[in-house]
C-alpha cells in the first residue's frame, strides 16, 4: 500500500514542523484514528527522544511512522524514562506523507519504518531490501466493510465497491467478497479514501466501501449497513515495524536493546492503559481520550515470537498471511516475484 499512484494508509491531517511533514496524497494506512495532532507537535515531536547530553556511547535511532497506536510503544517507552539511560535517543519522525516517508525510509534517512503488512508487500515488489522486525499490532475490528443504506446483496448483482487501490483493503474486500459467496457478483473498483467511503455510500456513489473508525462508526451512525469487520480475519490487517537489511546488518545491536524496552512499553500498556494515554497524550500534545485501543490488538513478545518465529515445531505463525498477499499482488502483476515469508519475517532481534 506504500506504492506509488494513490496512497492508501490511514491518515488525518497533520500540521508541518521539523518532524512532521504537511500534504499527504490520500488516506493512508495508519494515522491515528481518534485525533487530529496540534500545533504545538512542534516542540512535543520533535523534540522526541531528546535526553541530556550522554557519553560518545549514545546511539540515535530514526524511527518514521504514522500517527497511529499500534506505533507508539517506542515513544511510550522514551516517555517513560527508558531509552536515555541506556544511551538509546530516539529520534521520530511523523511525515504525513506516507509516500515521502517510504521514499526517505529508502533513501536511508530513517532506520525503522512503521508500516501495514499488505503495503510491505507491494513496496518490495518481490525484491527483498527490508525486513519485519516486529509485529506492532492487529486490526481487530477497527476495518469495517460497509453498505449503503437499504442495500441487499445478491450473488447476480452489479456494485460498486471501494477502498484504497494497491494495499491491504483489496485483500480484505477479496475476503468479504469470499465469505459471503459473492464471487459470481460484478464488481466495479473504485480507488476511495477512507474519510470519503461514508459520504459515497450516503449519496449511493458506492454500494460496498472498506473504512475504519472513526469513519466507520459515523457512516453507521448515518444508516450505513456494517457487513464485515476485522474481527472476521484474525490476523489479515497487521502492522509491522521495517528496517532495511544494510540497517539491520549495522546495527543490530540497537534494533534488540529498542525492541526490548518496546515490548516492556506494551505491556506497560496493557497494564496501565489510562496512564498510559496520559503520557502519550502529553507528548503528541492531544486529548487522552483520543489515544484509544479500541478497534486494534497490540502485539506482545510471546505472540510475536509465535508469528515471525513459531513454538512447537511450527513455523511462523504470520506466514500464511504473508503468502496470501504475495499470492494475490503476483496474481495482479503489482509484486514481479513471490516473496518467501521466512526470508521477510526477521525474528532473530525479538529479545
Amino acid at each position: 500500500m506504500l506504492g506509488a499512484g494513490s496512497s492508501s494508509g490511514r491518515t488525518i491531517d497533520v500540521k508541518s514542523t521539523e518532524h512532521v511533514a504537511s500534504g499527504s496524497k490520500a488516506m493512508r494506512r495508519r494515522q491515528l484514528l481518534h485525533a487530529v495532532a496540534a500545533p504545538a507537535l512542534a516542540g512535543g515531536l520533535a523534540a522526541c527522544g531528546r535526553a541530556p547530553e550522554l557519553p560518545q556511547a549514545n546511539e540515535t535511532l530514526r524511527l518514521a511512522i504514522d500517527l497511529w497506536p499500534g506505533y507508539l510503544p517506542g515513544v511510550l517507552a522514551d516517555e517513560l524514562g527508558w531509552l536515555s539511560p541506556e544511551r538509546i535517543q530516539l529520534k521520530v519522525f511523523y511525515p504525513g506523507d506516507t509516500d515521502k516517508m517510504l521514499a526517505d525510509f529508502t533513501a536511508g534517512r530513517y532506520d525503522v519504518m512503521g508500516a501495514s503488512l499488505g503495503d510491505l508487500i507491494t513496496i518490495t515488489r518481490g525484491h527483498l531490501a527490508v525486513k519485519v522486525i516486529t509485529i506492532t499490532d492487529e486490526s481487530a475490528g477497527g476495518d469495517m466493510v460497509l453498505a449503503r443504506p437499504g442495500l441487499k446483496l445478491r450473488p447476480d448483482g452489479h456494485y460498486t465497491i471501494g477502498t484504497n487501490l494497491g494495499g491491504f483493503g483489496e485483500v480484505f474486500l477479496q475476503e468479504f467478497i469470499r465469505r459471503q459467496h459473492l464471487e459470481s457478483a460484478q464488481w466495479s473498483w473504485v480507488n476511495a479514501d477512507a474519510a470519503e467511503v461514508p459520504s459515497l455510500l450516503g449519496a449511493g456513489k458506492l454500494d460496498v466501501g472498506h473504512t475504519w473508525d472513526p469513519y466507520a462508526s459515523r457512516a453507521v451512525a448515518a444508516g450505513a449497513q456494517r457487513l464485515f469487520t476485522s474481527l472476521d480475519t484474525p490476523g489479515l490487517v497487521s502492522d509491522v515495524l521495517v528496517a532495511t537489511n544494510a540497517t539491520i546488518q549495522r546495527r543490530s545491536r540497537l534494533l534488540k536493546r529498542f525492541l526490548r524496552f518496546w515490548f516492556q512499553a506494551v505491556d506497560w500498556w496493557l497494564a496501565h492503559p489510562d496512564e498510559a494515554r496520559k503520557l502519550l497524550a502529553r507528548r503528541v500534545n492531544m486529548e487522552p481520550e483520543r489515544i484509544s485501543l479500541q478497534g486494534l490488538r497490540l502485539i506482545n513478545l510471546p505472540r510475536n515470537r509465535q508469528l515471525m518465529i513459531g513454538a512447537d515445531g511450527k513455523g511462523p505463525a504470520l506466514a500464511p498471511i504473508v503468502q496470501r498477499y504475495s499470492d494475490y499482488f503476483v496474481d495482479k502483476g503489482s509484486v514481479v516475484r513471490p516473496l518467501i515469508p521466512t526470508d521477510l519475517l526477521d525474528g532473530e532481534l525479538l529479545p
